[in-house]
């Protein structure tokens, strides 16, 4: 596979930055910066005396793009043929879930590994992981679609996903650049479920759709932040983590999570695939002992409040309102409602993608 520039970059920036951790051949935990703070980790070093090194990364795309670079084997044809070590266990974007299992750069998690943790989890989120019987990752922490705007833009209160169509914010919108998100909104405004069948040729929904899209100033997942705080766009459907960290410095924005229910995007912990390990028998124990202390201290009822207060994310294990900063108290998606609420997406078949890929580009070339 022929690589980017963009993703050469990356590679030789994450290559550069795990090659000066050190260590050796000790386990590798690959993670997010934000969610694991390093007095946890201490802690989590002092109790079960683990040896590993820990690379934190910056952004989700970091994540999915380490992964890829350390469990293919390089392009002999190229000139960039340096492998980056294969993590023990790695935090992933859900929305990647799917694309990592199907190339091949993941093992599934066996049962014993998981231990009580798993059983003490929802349902809702074991059957999340679940793929053709098998268990592709531990469900961590979690968040809502949803939508802020600008109180002093926006005269009359954002409620619901019904009240992107009124003609005073024609224009004045910015949406996720992603069909799933825009076409599912669309969905649940109609009153249906996120993960109804889609049927491209439905009347209703090509016209709700198509009278959307004129809504619309921008389809963006990276750059509607500074659009709304410099008030081009009135109002902004996003990812709750985002909006509410944002909303902290910037008063005049609502934020918002509709009452028809949103979508839940998740993190989730997974076990990178290893081809023919050339570590030693030892080394390999010790990676299998890590992942099974690791995944049962994230998952720590003792420790989850802390996590929870010090990154701003509901985790997946449950929370009385009382273990929170008061700060979190407030937030409506820590509120048991927007849990029962909100869809995890089932996973799509190859032509229902396709299917939802060919519609969003009709909606977006103004054909709806």
């Amino acid at each position: 596979m022929r690589l980017s520039r963009r993703e050469l970059l990356q590679g030789i920036l994450l290559g550069l930055m795990v090659t000066g951790c050190g260590g050796g051949h000790l386990p590798l935990i690959v993670a997010l910066k934000q969610g694991i703070p390093a007095s946890l980790v201490n802690e989590f070093r002092r109790r079960t005396q683990a040896r590993f090194r820990l690379q934190l990364m910056d952004e989700r795309a970091q994540l999915l793009t380490y992964l890829q670079q350390s469990v293919q084997l390089p392009d002999p044809g190229g000139w960039f043929r340096r492998r980056l070590p294969v993590p023990t266990l790695s935090l992933l974007g859900a929305d990647a879930l799917d694309r990592a299992m199907v190339a091949g750069w993941l093992d599934p998690l066996p049962p014993e590994l998981l231990g009580e943790r798993w059983f003490d989890l929802d349902p809702r989120w074991q059957a999340a992981a679940h793929r053709q019987g098998q268990i592709w990752g531990m469900p961590w922490r979690w968040g809502v679609t949803a939508i802020a705007y600008r109180r002093d833009r926006v005269g009359k209160p954002i409620r619901d996903w019904e009240d992107l169509w009124r003609p005073e914010l024609t224009g004045k919108i910015t949406l996720p650049d992603h069909p799933r998100e825009v076409i599912g909104l669309a969905l649940k405004k109609m009153g249906r479920s996120y993960n109804d069948p889609l049927d491209p040729e439905d009347v209703e929904l090509r016209q709700e759709l198509g009278s959307l899209h004129r809504q619309v100033l921008a389809y963006t997942s990276a750059d509607y932040l500074p659009i709304l705080r410099l008030a081009d766009s009135w109002v902004a459907v996003g990812w709750s983590q985002d909006l509410y960290a944002t909303q902290a410095n910037y008063p005049e924005l609502e934020v918002v999570i509709p009452a028809a229910g949103s979508a839940i995007w998740w993190d989730v912990w997974v076990r990178p695939h290893v081809e023919n390990p050339a570590d030693p028998e030892s080394t390999q124990t010790e990676a299998g002992s890590l992942l099974v202390s690791w995944l049962d201290f994230v998952l720590d009822p003792e420790f989850a409040p802390r996590f929870v207060n010090l990154s701003g994310i509901p985790s997946v294990v449950p929370l009385d309102l009382a273990q929170l900063a008061p700060r979190l108290q407030r937030r409506a998606d820590f509120q048991i409602s927007t849990w029962q609420r909100a869809e995890i997406w089932r996973p799509l078949s190859p032509a229902e993608a396709e299917s939802y890929l060919n519609l969003w580009d009709q909606m977006r070339r103004g054909l709806l």
